[in-house]
């Protein structure tokens, strides 16, 4: 348990969470429903419904009014046509038989326009006893797109287990079931598994269960996760975003207090896992198992089991300060083997390639990039650095140019700010201020472009803050804003950064929610304590 846990009863405070979804769910936005055909209502997993009107269905029991919840989305893709400059070959994880051939995931093509609807069943999901011993590690949803998402576990016995996805149903007692598959674990005991079959913008919960003649028996812990809005949706979304959780930061409080929020998805940052010393592929995968652990009420588990994530990796998820020019190619080949095994990165694995992008309806498009493996340190100095490869530059620019979201959320890992020149500069090269003819033309196309609404999300320096990327730029880069966070480790200079370019800085570690809300054309942002629970930082921002 956490330092946060209420007194009077010793229970986790959920109650905030789901107080914040039924708040939400007064204010709710029309979405086409799936495929061909409409549903009239949407529902979270709390079972709280609404009705659309003239054919539309209403996403999700969980949309913010004003920094509360915020609910739909629907993602769509553009991947580039090249993969990266780590010299790895992608490895394809939880082959049951029925992987895809185009993504390398286990593929569920079995779900019809209208699986959404589900089957009715009498279920309490929660009542299956709980094996920690089974399935130790955390449950997590990742690469949510409108009718899909890649559904992650791991078994500690080699029997194919039950994955089951549903939504609450009519009567007490019973839930939809909208997808029932068999999942294998892999010789790792991982599992994956790619459902579809689902609508845009609604909340699903799921889990992995040991069956006895098909009924469940046992059980890791319950996720739940919202699918992408869909293509011409447009409402208020919320994330929660952190980075830089080292062990010694165990149970990482501010990921504690963050699962007691609402938000829509989860990004994380960088530095998911410290993996500085580990040479081998068996103690990569075993530090990640220890970071990913559910037991003793770890927040990285507890947050990944709320909403479904994106992520970008850093540094450490290979050793710090790596070179990807002068590194053993053999050790970086296993780094990327376990981060990929691990997390559910991607559904689309193309060479162990990060850099992606999920759209959600025209509120947000994320932009995940790959600030670490594609550097070619040699070059900072030279007429042509190479901190992101060309063919990734090329592909942000293309996603800030065409995409037709209001926000584009680009998830940094390493700050772009123009930070303060003393004590900073000492470690300028391991950012973008290190490779500055980049970092410059990044900046120069979103002015040449106007392109408004450019927020980077971004980790890596042990700090919160809210920044002016170029305090001294012209045009749409002066309001251009990055927002960092640490949610475990610890960097005294975060305290001394201020105003006007910092509106906030700490050196401490806080819980990050976000709402973007399209509308308003505003931006709330809040860093909570994570042993008060109080906001350190409340402040609605725009770039009006």
């Amino acid at each position: 348990m956490s330092d946060h846990d209420d007194e009077s009863g010793g229970e986790r405070q959920i109650a905030r969470r789901e107080f914040l979804k039924k708040l939400a769910g007064a204010a709710l936005v029309a979405v086409p429903g799936c495929a061909d055909d409409v549903s009239t209502s949407t529902e979270g997993p709390d079972g709280s419904s609404t009705t659309g009107d003239g054919g539309s269905t209403s996403t999700g029991g969980d949309v913010p009014t004003t920094g509360a919840p915020t609910t739909s989305t629907s993602t769509g893709t553009s991947d580039g046509t090249s993969t990266t400059g780590t010299g790895v070959d992608s490895t394809s994880t939880g082959d049951d038989g029925t992987t895809s051939a185009s993504t390398g995931e286990p593929g569920d093509m079995g779900a019809q326009p209208q699986a959404c609807e589900g089957r009715e069943i009498v279920f309490a999901p929660d009542a299956v006893a709980e094996d920690l011993a089974r399935f130790p590690t955390a449950v997590m949803a990742g690469a949510m797109r409108q009718e899909s998402a890649l559904l992650h576990g791991r078994s500690e016995q080699p029997d194919p287990v039950q994955l089951r996805v549903w939504q609450p149903g009519d009567a007490p007692g019973t839930v939809r079931v909208i997808r029932e598959i068999e999942v294998t674990p892999d010789e790792n005991g991982y599992l994956r598994q790619v459902v579809d079959g689902l609508c845009p913008g609604q909340w699903y919960r799921y889990g992995f269960f040991a069956t006895d003649g098909g009924e469940p028996v046992a059980r890791g812990v319950l996720g739940e996760f919202r699918t992408a809005i869909a293509d011409d949706a447009m409402e208020p979304l919320t994330v929660a975003i952190s980075c830089c959780n080292g062990l010694d930061n165990f149970p990482w409080p501010a990921l504690q207090r963050t699962s007691d929020e609402y938000y829509d998805v989860f990004l994380h940052l960088g530095d998911m896992a410290y993996n500085d010393g580990e040479m081998a592929l068996a103690d990569y995968r075993g530090n990640w198992q220890a970071y990913l652990a559910v037991a003793d009420g770890g927040g990285m588990a507890l947050a990944y089991a709320r909403a479904g994530l994106y992520c970008t990796l850093d540094d450490h998820e290979v050793t710090n300060d790596f070179n990807p020019e002068t590194i053993d190619p053999q050790r970086l080949q296993d780094a990327m083997t376990s981060y990929f095994e691990a997390i559910p990165v991607t559904d689309t694995p193309n060479q162990f390639r990060v850099w992606q992008s999920f759209r959600w309806g025209l509120t947000a498009e994320f932009i995940v990039l790959d600030c670490r493996t594609e550097r070619k340190p040699s070059t900072a100095n030279s007429a042509d650095p190479i901190y992101i490869s060309k063919e990734q530059m090329a592909w942000l620019k293309e996603r800030l140019q065409s995409s037709p979201c209001h926000f584009k959320v680009i998830l940094n890992s390493v700050p772009i700010t123009d930070m303060p020149t003393i004590p900073w500069d000492f470690a300028a090269n391991d950012r973008w201020e290190g490779y500055p003819v980049q970092r410059q033309e990044l900046l120069d196309f979103i002015a040449a472009e106007d392109i408004a609404n450019v927020w980077f999300l971004s980790g890596d320096f042990h700090t919160c803050f809210v920044s002016h990327v170029e305090p001294d730029g012209d045009g749409v880069v002066a309001r251009t804003r990055e927002i960092a966070v640490t949610g475990g480790n610890t960097n005294i200079l975060g305290d001394f950064l201020a105003a006007p370019q910092f509106s906030f800085g700490s050196s401490n570690p806080h819980g990050c929610i976000i709402t973007f809300d399209p509308a308003a054309d505003e931006v709330l942002v809040r860093f909570t304590d994570p042993d008060s629970g109080q906001d350190a930082y409340s402040e609605t921002l725009t770039q009006k």
